[in-house]
Formats: structure tokens, C-alpha cells, sequence
């Protein structure tokens, strides 16, 4: 089995459309409740938008997995 690509637990995944994003990832159930994105896809989109500065609020809202730090907003995620 593959682990989670939000968080890297090991266990079932589910697969689905990233909202806001032309992508799918396999998350763990907890990831998917949390409606995370992998970090490493919130830092790429946030350049692409060009920068949290540019960024919607509704994306700086958005929860990505930090590990170490479990489940953090974007726009505290980045900010670091």
C-alpha cells in the first residue's frame, strides 16, 4: 500500500480532485475529512498564484499537513 500523500500515514487511501486544483491525490481518511492538500502541492499552487499575497482568502484558509505541526492553515504554513 502507498501512504497517504498529505500526511504519509500508512492505510487505505482515497482518491479524489483537489478543490481549486486540476489534480488528484490518496489520502488517508483524516486528510480527506480535513480537506488537506499535500504541502509540498500548497506551496507549488501558492507560487503559481504569485505568492499569499495574491492569493484568495479561501485558499490561505485552506489546510495543508505540516509534519511535526499535524494540520495548519496555508497562509501559517507558508508564512514560515
Amino acid at each position: 500500500m502507498r501512504p497517504c500523500e498529505t500526511c504519509g500515514a500508512e492505510g487505505g487511501l482515497l482518491v479524489y480532485a483537489l478543490p481549486g486544483i486540476p489534480m488528484s491525490v490518496g489520502n488517508c481518511l483524516n486528510c480527506a475529512k480535513a480537506n488537506a492538500y499535500p504541502l509540498s502541492i500548497a506551496k507549488a499552487n501558492t507560487e503559481c498564484i504569485g505568492g499569499l499575497e495574491q492569493a484568495a482568502e479561501w485558499w490561505k484558509d485552506s489546510i495543508t499537513f505540516v509534519p511535526g505541526k499535524g494540520y495548519t492553515p496555508i497562509k501559517v504554513a507558508l508564512a514560515e
